[in-house]
């Protein structure tokens, strides 16, 4: 025998599958579409304006570095530092240089520095053997607006020649290489050098000046001299007013180097041999 269906069944089966329905519909719509996972970041929505009848559609931003009127980075204008070792035309960087002294002594000789490579000062110069004795190297240095070159003197212990040797030959032998007494030596220094041409030659340009200032510091003022390495000119001055630095001006150039204890000297006992003086020689550029 048959039954009949019971109404309330298929009420309730067709409310399930209306509400089912909606719920499905409701998912569909709201899901997020895949692709915009690929983006890092979104464009920027752009309000519109009262004027505009309709919104405009948001257009994605240009990348930081090509941002329109994005201040550029500029780079200021360096002031070049002002050029330094130079001796009238001559840059005494940019190649060997060598000196020829003319004197007033034993028929006009010539004494001659030959060409030395000038390495600027910097903190270990001293250190290694960049400038070693036996070296033809200089050393320069600055101060006070005045330039100057340490150049190496006598022998080292390979009996290799330093490039200053033969002028502190000039200054303190006779001709028999025999270190003369003090007053020798001060004379030489004043009446042969002092006053007198010197030629300066680099990469075959010559250029001319004069020995306008010389003094010797003898053992006993070494140590004091040392103190004043950035106002060597000043100092000379004052310590030695009758040397001629008092009236210098500051396009001269200075050579600085060791020299030997006079023959009646006394000589300092924790100096060595060819370390016991120092001379400093100016050259004024010809005007």
């Amino acid at each position: 025998m048959n039954k009949k269906p019971n109404p309330i069944f298929l009420i309730l089966g067709l409310v399930f599958s209306l509400l089912a329905g909606i719920v499905i519909g409701r998912a569909l719509r709201y899901k997020h579409p895949t692709n915009f996972a690929n983006y890092s970041s979104l464009p920027e929505e752009i309000s519109p304006k009262q004027s505009q009848p309709e919104p405009i559609e948001a257009t994605p931003l240009p990348s930081p570095e090509v941002l329109p009127g994005e201040p550029t980075l500029t780079t200021p204008n360096l002031v070049e530092k002002p050029e330094w070792m130079k001796f009238g035309q001559l840059d005494l960087l940019q190649g060997e240089l060598s000196f020829d002294f003319e004197t007033q002594c034993d028929g006009g000789e010539k004494v001659v520095i030959p060409p030395i490579k000038i390495i600027p000062w910097h903190s270990d110069v001293f250190e290694g053997e960049e400038f070693g004795i036996g070296k033809n190297v200089a050393v320069a240095w600055e101060h006070l607006g005045y330039e100057g070159l340490w150049i190496h003197s006598g022998w080292d212990f390979w009996a290799e020649r330093s490039p200053a040797t033969d002028l502190q030959y000039f200054i303190e032998t006779n001709a028999v290489n025999e270190v003369q007494p003090l007053e020798r030596i001060e004379t030489r220094l004043n009446e042969c050098l002092r006053g007198n041409q010197v030629s300066l030659e680099q990469n075959g340009q010559t250029y001319r000046g004069e020995v306008s200032a010389v003094v010797r510091v003898a053992a006993v003022g070494v140590e004091e001299l040392s103190k004043h390495t950035m106002d060597l000119v000043p100092y000379l001055a004052q310590a030695y007013p009758e040397s001629g630095f008092a009236d210098l001006d500051e396009d001269v150039l200075l050579i600085y180097f060791c020299g030997r204890a006079a023959l009646d000297e006394r000589t300092d006992p924790d100096a060595g041999y060819w370390t016991q003086t120092r001379y400093v020689i100016a050259l004024e550029p010809e005007k």
